[in-house]
């Protein structure tokens, strides 16, 4: 038996699973190897290192199916040589990387979650979209782009080497997390240090980060055995009582989330040692989560989805935000733009119901929780509680138990993928989230009703 089944039956996690984590911690390994390159020379050579260590690791994982990102870099790199930096190039880039994700999904998705060759390639997509606007924005007009675009705007064609090594960089290219290309030249150039014409001081933030990722992957782990999403499906859970199909639902809907979260902070460390996370704030402080996807004290403390929207999967929720929301500004149609992004990233997932139902409810949920959270902080006796040194506690506990009481529920579908599996389980619990944010939407929609009406009143 191979030392990748022993472990796979020992921990009880699938081996495909186990494959994905060694190659995650794989990242560690090769990011003390990179150190040892000669500091700022030889950029393509470390472009070449990049993409001959982690075609191996993919190699391992997937075979042969290692082929469709090579495709897809070297197709990328065609666009760029004949279509230049024009927009053209963009939207030809967008429906061919999209285009052959989808393919992807349509062909070898199955019924549940698939730990297979598209979920590189989702990484990869995101990656040479992103890169395609860096392109075209590099080549326009300095005044006519906002500081971010300035920021990351490429003035050059990319060469076919930098391309690949872009996307097969050790610590990016399996789970994340999404940056652009100049900041991995800004890495290469020696920019992103503390010791200025050094290497970063980066050992030791990396291995913690390590340490803390390794904890609670084995604390969800643990916690994923007693809250399983499926066991939403079994008659026992379907019979019980109403509060403690609640209860279940809240847990292990967070127990569901963590496991991203515990995976994003084990890889993010060799993105630390590398230098990639460098960051630095006013005074010169520094830290090392430039390229963190989640921010623990945030996740944990949140009080409303838009905070577990702050801290969670921040790179990709930045790089729609960026690449997709406000590029459709020109609709001039606010819902338009926030319906076109949330469904791309439904499909980004996969073509499975639950993506597009679980971002339908995410639509809900923003259009009713913000004007919602407003109304509430003007109650008087809830800016009383927030000025009253023993009752200032109050609102944030509500808030705490509002979100958490709730989140597990939103994401019952994006756990169960199908519909013919989940929608027995939101009607045992008698679509509660559901009904309660569609009541709040209907309320709010009565309430603005009567106070426009009011205020027209005031002004004739």
């Amino acid at each position: 038996m191979s030392l990748v089944a022993t472990i796979s039956n020992t921990v009880g996690v699938s081996e495909p699973a186990v494959k994905l984590l060694i190659t995650v911690y794989s990242g560690y390994p090769l990011a003390l190897i990179h150190r040892l390159f000669p500091y700022k020379k030889h950029i393509w050579l470390q472009y070449v290192y990049f993409t001959i260590s982690s075609l191996c690791m993919l190699y391992w994982n997937y075979g042969f199916d290692v082929y469709h990102s090579l495709l897809s870099l070297f197709v990328q790199w065609l666009i760029f040589k004949v279509f230049a930096a024009t927009s053209v190039m963009v939207g030809l880039s967008f429906l061919f990387q999209m285009g052959y994700l989808v393919y992807g999904y349509s062909v070898y998705s199955t019924s549940g979650y698939d730990i297979n060759w598209c979920m590189p390639q989702c990484i990869l997509t995101l990656r040479m979209i992103g890169l395609a606007w860096d392109v075209y924005d590099g080549h326009q007009k300095h005044e006519s782009l906002n500081k971010d675009q300035q920021e990351r705007g490429i003035k050059d064609i990319p060469s076919l080497i930098e391309i690949f090594g872009f996307n097969y960089f050790y610590g990016g290219y399996i789970v994340g997390p999404q940056f652009p290309l100049q900041r991995l030249r800004s890495l290469l150039n020696g920019e992103l240090t503390d010791t200025p014409g050094g290497k970063p001081n980066s050992l030791f933030p990396g291995f913690r980060r390590c340490a803390s990722g390794t904890l609670m992957l084995a604390c969800q782990a643990s916690l994923a055995s007693m809250f399983n999403p499926l066991y939403y499906t079994t008659i026992e859970f379907q019979t019980s009582p109403f509060l403690y199909k609640v209860g279940y639902v809240a847990i292990t809907g967070h127990v569901t989330l963590f496991q991203y979260v515990a995976i994003w902070v084990a890889n993010e460390g060799s993105c630390i040692i590398s230098g990639l996370g460098y960051k630095t704030h006013d005074g010169g402080r520094v830290t090392w989560d430039a390229v963190g996807n989640v921010k623990l004290r945030g996740f944990v403390s949140a009080t409303s989805f838009q905070d577990v929207i702050n801290c969670f999967n921040i790179n990709t929720n930045g790089w729609v935000l960026r690449y997709v929301f406000k590029r459709l500004r020109f609709i001039g149609i606010r819902l338009v733009s926030h319906l076109s992004t949330l469904y791309f990233l439904a499909l980004w997932h996969g073509l499975h119901e639950g993506y597009f139902t679980c971002f339908t409810f995410e639509l809900l949920v923003m259009t009713v929780e913000k004007p919602m959270l407003s109304m509430i902080k003007e109650l008087s006796i809830i800016q009383y509680m927030k000025s009253h040194p023993i009752l200032s506690w109050i609102p944030t506990i509500c808030g705490w138990v509002y979100l958490h009481t709730l989140l597990g529920y939103a994401v019952i579908d994006f756990a169960l993928l199908k519909w013919g599996i989940y929608s027995p389980v939101y009607a045992s619990v008698y679509y509660y989230g559901h009904l309660s944010f569609l009541l709040l939407f209907v309320l709010l929609k009565i309430q603005n009703f009567f106070k426009n009406k009011e205020e027209h009143v005031k002004t004739s």
